[in-house]
Order: structure tokens, then C-alpha cells, then sequence
């Protein structure tokens, strides 16, 4: 009998944020158990009834700052919007309210983390280095976004997206320091009130792709980003990490949607992630006009009755792998699971990103011609329209949508990533 030693450890998968974070963990995790490894998923408890869905072990912890992050008008924290001043002092309002949740929510997951051999954590719970280290475990970082230092573009969570020469490397540093420093007290807090550890270094070297760390994750496809040549043998690009949702099937409300969807001269869908849509409407309502476009539009069930367009069917929650298949376009912030989502479905993408990796996201659908990205300042309904109408008629980019489709369709992410886990187990 061949002895496998990963069958007895317990690996956790951290992860917080939104949906789209939290699916590829979830994905992830299933292959692991599939793979023999016991494997829990340590989210907030909101995400009880997503993680449970797919039979796969729960530890849930309180908070999530996410949830905080909502917009009233243009003034989402943490975002370069059409008012720098008010999303400035949006960011500052958050980070005030969140700190006395951060550290609740710190060590509530250290208690969910607790009985784990490794540890696997991402953007959203970049602290989750700080626990594996009170627990005395490894970590292993998995991001759906390149954060490593390299040469060959600038981060990843910055705005904009020109080149710095020989200051690319260095704007990653700055940006995960930045990202650090915003909660180092709440960190330092817990390290100590849960395990006696002392404060970590004030540049947190824990973030640095030069850490102690085995090995970091990057669950993307090197078709939509190539890997960095100064990149190190730690980083590993295994492809995207994909979950077919299991969710109850509302018939009525598909229906509803496949119906609009059949009607429509040009149907196409429309969804943020991010928190603010309801400041969208009329922009939406005009663009739609004036391309002579229909959308299908997620959004919370509250703004539901602010829509006045015929052009537009709300809806509160859609998996995209069922609506990206049935439209001609997707438009949304570019956040990585939903960019992830539209590339796979073969249809050009809009992006109108906001905040963090959004940019890096609409910068690379345009590299690769697939698509086109919308900063807030440049955002009206004319441009948006004229957006729409070049990708429902552009063949050449349709096209490029369906061949890169078809190449990512022979990837395997999870696989690849459950074999080089396995490799440290």
C-alpha cells in the first residue's frame, strides 16, 4: 500500500471579501477532498449556505469588512471615481468603522483555523500569514490576481495601468505595504492577544514573494497573463480555479431571464461586483437606448423599482455560467472572477472598473482584444453605447472572445493546483 501522509492533515482554505472570492477557494477545496486531503473552508458565516452547497466543510468566523463597502452616490472607499475627495473621505469613514470589526473578525478565524496543518489565504485575508505563524504551520498564498514583485507591469491594485520602467517592481512593494499598514494594529493586536507572538515588522515581510512561504498560488491563465520572467520557482500559475455553482434553481426566474433573452434584438449582461450600481441606472438606461441593447441586470432587489427602461430585466442573482453563455456581451467592474467568467463564456467584455485589481482586469481584455475598459472619468452613457455597438458588431473581436474560450477550455486549474499542493504536504 502506498503511504500517503496528506491524508491525515487538515488543510483550510481563508478566504473572505465577495462571491467571487470566495468561489475559487471553494473550487479548490473540492478537489483537494476529491483528492484524498481533508480540507475545510474558514469564510465569514454569510457564506454558510454557498460553502455548504458543495458539501465541503465550514468554519466560519465573524465579519467581513466587504460588507461594509457600500456606496451611497460616487463614494465607494477605496475607489478613484468621478470625486476623489469624496471617495477619500468614503475611505476614511471605512476604515473607522471597519478597525473594531477587523479585530473581531481576526480572531474569531483564528479560533476557525485552529487544528490546521496548512493554511491557504489570499488577497482578501492577506493576515492569514500572521495566524499560520501563531499556529506554527506553513501558508501558502493563493491569489487570483498577479501580486508578486516583477518588472514587467506595475501592481496589480494600482489605478493605473502605465508603465513605470525599473519602478514597476518597486510599485508592488509600496502597494502591499500600503495594504499592511492600513491594518497593522488590528494585526499586531491579534497576533499577541492570540498567541503571544510579538509585533511583526513594520514593513511585514510576510507580503513579500521572498517570504518564508512555500510556495504562492496564482490561480489565473498564463493565456490572459504571461508569466513574468524575473518571477521566482514559488510562483506557480495553474490556471483558474472554476466551480459550477450549485444553487436552487429558481425555474420561474430563469425562465423569466432565457424569455427576455429571446426577445431581445441584442441581449446582453450587466453586473457589479463591486457595491454602487443603483448610481448607474440612468447612465445604463441611456446607453442601452442609444446602442439599441437589452440587459439582463443584476442588482439588489431593493433598486429594483427605480428601473424605468424596457431595455433593461433586473434580477437579483444569475450564476454567470448560465447568463454569459445566452448574451453577446458582459459588462461589469472587471473584477478577476467575473473577467474570468465572461473570458470562458467567449463573449467580448466591457469593464468599468472602480477599484484594485478592476484596472489591472480591463487593461489586460484590451491588450487582448476582446474587449474594452471605461475609467469613471471617461464614463457617460455615449461612451458606453459606442462601446456596446463595437463589440456586438466588431467579428474580429468576437472571434478572439471564441479562441480564447476554446483555449481555456483545456486548462485545468484546480488539478494543477491540487498537485503542486500536494508536493508540500
Amino acid at each position: 500500500m502506498v503511504h500517503r501522509p496528506h491524508l491525515m492533515k487538515i488543510i483550510t482554505l481563508l478566504t473572505s471579501g465577495t462571491r467571487g472570492d470566495v468561489l475559487p477557494y471553494i473550487a479548490l477545496g473540492k478537489g483537494l477532498a476529491e483528492a484524498g486531503c481533508k480540507v475545510r473552508v474558514a469564510a465569514p458565516r454569510g457564506f454558510a449556505d454557498l460553502v455548504q452547497s458543495h458539501h465541503v466543510p465550514f468554519a466560519p468566523f465573524d465579519g467581513n469588512p466587504t460588507d461594509l463597502m457600500i456606496e451611497q452616490g460616487d463614494s465607494t472607499p477605496f475607489t478613484i471615481g468621478t470625486n476623489p475627495i469624496r471617495s477619500f473621505r468614503a475611505t476614511q469613514n471605512f476604515l473607522r468603522q471597519a478597525r473594531p470589526l477587523y479585530r473581531h473578525m481576526l480572531h474569531t478565524a483564528a479560533q476557525a483555523c485552529r487544528g490546521s496543518d496548512l493554511l491557504i489565504h489570499g488577497l482578501p485575508t492577506i493576515w492569514g500569514a500572521h495566524i499560520a505563524e501563531g499556529l506554527g504551520i506553513p501558508a501558502v498564498r493563493a491569489l487570483l490576481q498577479p501580486l508578486a514583485p516583477t518588472r514587467a507591469f506595475p501592481s496589480a491594485l494600482l489605478p493605473f495601468r502605465f508603465s513605470l520602467g525599473i519602478g514597476n517592481r518597486l510599485s508592488h512593494w509600496i502597494a502591499t505595504q500600503a495594504t499592511w499598514l492600513s491594518w497593522r494594529s488590528e494585526i499586531n493586536h491579534a497576533r499577541h492577544a492570540d498567541f503571544g507572538l510579538g509585533p511583526a515588522h513594520w514593513l511585514d515581510p510576510s507580503l513579500q514573494a521572498d517570504s518564508a512561504q512555500p510556495l504562492i498560488l496564482n490561480a489565473f491563465s498564463e493565456i490572459i497573463v504571461s508569466r513574468p520572467k524575473d518571477w521566482n520557482s514559488k510562483q506557480r500559475i495553474t490556471g483558474y480555479w472554476l466551480l459550477k455553482e450549485r444553487t436552487k434553481e429558481r425555474v420561474d426566474e430563469f425562465d423569466i431571464v432565457q424569455r427576455f433573452i429571446d426577445s431581445a434584438k441584442n441581449p446582453i449582461a450587466i453586473g457589479f461586483g463591486s457595491p454602487g450600481t443603483q448610481g448607474y441606472l440612468p447612465m445604463l438606461e441611456e446607453a442601452l437606448h442609444l446602442a439599441n441593447a437589452q440587459a439582463v441586470l443584476t442588482l439588489p432587489f431593493k433598486y429594483h423599482s427605480e428601473i424605468k427602461s424596457k431595455h433593461i430585466l433586473p434580477i437579483e442573482y444569475i450564476p454567470h455560467e448560465w447568463l454569459y453563455k445566452r448574451v453577446r456581451v458582459a459588462i461589469h467592474h472587471g473584477g478577476a472572477g467575473t473577467t474570468s467568467a465572461s473570458l470562458h463564456a467567449g463573449i467580448p467584455t466591457i469593464t468599468l472598473p472602480l477599484a484594485i485589481d478592476q484596472f489591472f482586469w480591463g487593461e489586460r481584455i484590451q491588450k487582448l482584444g476582446v474587449g474594452f475598459s471605461i475609467p469613471q472619468r471617461e464614463l457617460n452613457a455615449q461612451n458606453l453605447a459606442q462601446a456596446i455597438v463595437e463589440t456586438l458588431n466588431n467579428k474580429v473581436m468576437n472571434v478572439k472572445a471564441k479562441t480564447i474560450r476554446e483555449a481555456l477550455s483545456k486548462e485545468n486549474g484546480v488539478e494543477n493546483a491540487v498537485k503542486v499542493i500536494q508536493t508540500i504536504l
